[in-house]
């Protein structure tokens, strides 16, 4: 046999030879491999557990007679809603969600709810540049979330058109279901507190539920604290009108709101606003107000939280793993429970570069005028001198009945007849810092005096 046939079977000898040993490895590996990682691994979060993580889906095992709704714009898509479909959201079913832009993410499907606009308008009406400008970078592969900066105008000249092709598209989509629930990629859904609340009313009598907001005399559901709208209030709008989207497209091009445009297409059927403020919310954890607040006749401390509005990731993060943790999914979630682990918790008596939203009732130097301001010849003494300085303000404040903090900025004083964390904002150049100071013993009186005893339902 010659040298070059030897070579031959030798390497193919050793390549089978090769091919047998990592077969008899994988099928029963060496026992030295479960050394790679002598460490043990660390156990997953308590959420991350199905039954847990589910907590809430699996108390209201039937919801499907309530459409939950999503709006929001493409170069913000991805800041705030994949956030909210791993938290808040994960308990609605079949989630509908509207952009300017069709596309999906993961397993959801977004639909364009300005597809259906008159081509033309869209081609040629300076509302909808952003719109064509969005096209032209998808089709392109830009990266559209680079316009953020630039065209906040612009996205918001273009919001105003989706509100009622919306309310179209959900009901072309999703008819017939009980109750329709509009809300924002910025809006958190207390999912346990809605499903109980919506089981209390009546599907197929026309019910516009939201907070009210004031334009041109008139209220309206603000958009981003949420929309819920009966079976028999979209029945009202939509059936046996094909062309209303149409026509409100013309009407809103001299308009600001689509929310409020949204309350005229209602109030156009018949079917008008029930205010639910404060279950429906334009605060968020930081901002919400506890206690009496001014004389609106409403104290925030025992009404059930339907909806937060302006939340971030990590108040979406935050608040969800508080709902985890708390359990107890069919005892509705009270406005004062939050009060503890969000505020309470830790607070100080005063707070360098820190605005406490303090605004009630103003003080400012003789001669300044503004807002909420107390008029000279009705202020105590202490009060004349709350302008001096951050000691001088919380001395007033401490005086007076109904203040439970202040802030101090520029020489003027502002109290609050409410108690909120607030956040930090930094010195500006022209007026110097801000400082912001609680009043513990008032603030804790307040709160066990008002201790919740039952629900209190809008």
């Amino acid at each position: 046999m010659s040298r070059f046939a030897s070579g031959r079977i030798l390497g193919a000898i050793a390549v089978l030879l090769s091919v047998l040993l990592i077969l008899v490895f994988s099928v029963n590996p060496p026992q030295t491999r479960i050394l790679r990682n002598p460490f043990p691994q660390p156990p997953a979060p308590k959420h991350d557990s199905p039954a847990l993580g589910d907590l809430h889906c699996n108390a209201f095992p039937d919801t499907s007679g309530i459409q939950v709704i999503v709006k929001t714009g493409t170069n913000i898509i991805y800041d705030k809603l994949p956030t909210q479909l791993l938290t808040a959201l994960r308990c609605c079913s079949d989630l509908l969600l509207f952009a300017d832009s069709e596309q999906d993410i993961g397993p959801y499907h977004v639909y364009d709810v300005l597809a259906d606009v008159n081509a033309t308008l869209k081609a040629t009406h300076p509302d909808f540049e952003y719109y064509r400008t969005i096209q032209a970078y998808r089709s392109s592969g830009q990266d559209i979330r680079t316009l953020r900066e630039t065209s906040k105008k612009a996205a918001w000249a273009l919001d105003k058109y989706k509100f009622i092709h919306m309310l179209v598209q959900t009901w072309e989509r999703r008819p017939g279901h009980d109750w329709y629930v509009f809300v924002e990629a910025d809006t958190y859904l207390f999912w346990g507190n809605l499903v109980q609340w919506l089981a209390q009313m009546d599907p197929s009598s026309a019910h516009y539920l939201g907070s009210p907001a004031t334009f041109k005399g008139e209220d309206f559901a603000h958009g981003g604290s949420g929309a819920i709208l009966s079976r028999e209030a979209m029945r009202r709008v939509v059936d046996g009108d094909a062309g209303i989207a149409a026509r409100y497209d013309a009407l809103i091009q001299d308009e600001i709101y689509g929310d409020y445009m949204l309350m005229l297409a209602l109030k156009e059927k018949g079917v008008t606003l029930s205010d639910k403020w404060p279950m429906m919310q334009g605060e968020k954890q930081n901002t919400l107000p506890f206690g009496p607040g001014p004389d609106s006749g409403t104290r925030h401390g025992c009404q059930p939280l339907i909806t937060m509005h302006s939340v971030t990731p990590m108040d979406i993060n935050a608040m969800w793993n508080f709902e985890q943790r708390r359990g107890r999914p069919h005892d509705p979630l009270l406005i004062s429970e939050l009060y503890e682990p969000f505020m309470g918790h830790g607070l100080p008596s005063e707070r360098d570069d820190w605005h406490n939203l303090s605004d009630d009732l103003m003080f400012r130097a003789p001669g300044v005028d503004g807002a909420r301001q107390k008029p000279q010849e009705e202020m105590t003494a202490a009060e004349k001198e709350a302008h001096l300085s951050f000691e001088q303000c919380g001395k007033a404040c401490d005086e007076h009945p109904k203040c439970f903090q202040y802030m101090y900025h520029g020489q003027t004083c502002g109290f609050s007849y409410s108690y909120r964390l607030g956040s930090q904002k930094l010195p500006d150049e022209v007026e110097g810092p801000y400082k912001s100071g609680w009043l513990s013993k008032k603030i804790e009186k307040d709160r066990k005096d008002h201790a919740c005893r039952e629900p209190e339902w809008l």
